[in-house]
């Protein structure tokens, strides 16, 4: 399947579970080539044997050739179902499914993005900023795979990893706010409930006071950073929630001051 072809498929797909028997078909023929039988195939992929059959057979799941980055974004998830396998550990959860199908899918269509034709309007500009910040993700996001790919430390490879799942993630939300504003979208959805919002941050608060890196000692210098990654995650997103609350204020005090104004009594 050319990349045309994929683009296509992607543009019809309501959600990334669509992409998962794609990436089910190509790690069913990986584990083949190593080796594996069919039955340890299905117990790894978590589907029947008949399923694994029609996936060697390619009559199941679409084939992915010539899909930038698709082999780099799999990479991660066949050693780790290799390993599972060999150990009896079980085998991939949909999750794990579903983040690579939006990886996939974020990486194919940001680069048809920036590829793209686009037509000039009062917007341009910051489509351009835009465009560019989102070539920039995903270049970045290739070359950590590439990396990744030829370190032989665990350790490393997963933080090259990580990295390029966070380069990818920024491409996604570029893409998103240039479809937003594409579409010409000012009004602001509905923000969870602040009980939610405070359930959430007292978990974070949680986590911030058990810091990995000043708890568990490690010789290590890249486990170190590993965990010092962890940290600053779970810093940023007890900001990004406490933020979240706030607007969430703003905005009941503000829907709350319209009503009193359009109430009788106030007139």
């Amino acid at each position: 399947m050319d990349q045309d072809r994929f683009l296509s498929m992607l543009s019809d797909m309501k959600s990334e579970e669509r992409l998962i028997p794609v990436i089910r078909a190509r790690l069913a023929e990986r584990l083949a080539r190593r080796g594996f039988k069919v039955k340890d195939i299905a117990k790894a992929l978590k589907v029947t044997q008949p399923a694994v059959t029609q996936y060697l057979k390619k009559r199941r799941g679409a084939a992915v050739e010539g899909i930038k980055s698709i082999d780099a974004l799999l990479d991660p998830l066949e050693e780790k179902l290799v390993t599972r396998v060999r150990s009896g550990l079980g085998g991939v959860e949909t999750s794990e499914l579903l983040e690579t199908a939006r990886q996939v899918m974020v990486m194919s269509s940001g680069a048809s993005i920036v590829s793209g034709q686009h037509e000039e309007s009062e917007r341009d500009a910051i489509a351009e900023l835009l465009r560019g910040r989102l070539k920039l993700e995903l270049t970045a996001a290739e070359k950590y795979l590439e990396l990744a790919n030829q370190t032989s430390d665990d350790h490393t490879k997963l933080l090259l990893r990580m990295i390029a799942s966070d380069s990818i993630r920024h491409g996604d939300v570029v893409s998103q706010i240039m479809s937003w504003l594409a579409a010409g979208s000012e009004s602001l959805g509905p923000i969870p409930d602040e009980s939610l919002l405070r359930s959430v941050l007292s978990i974070e608060g949680s986590a911030g006071e058990a810091s990995l890196r000043d708890t568990v000692k490690v010789d290590h210098p890249v486990v170190r950073l590993l965990l010092e990654w962890i940290d600053l995650d779970e810093d940023k997103h007890e900001k990004v929630v406490t933020r979240l609350l706030s607007l969430n204020n703003r905005r009941l005090r503000g829907s709350a001051g319209l009503d009193h104004s359009r109430s009788p009594a106030s007139g």
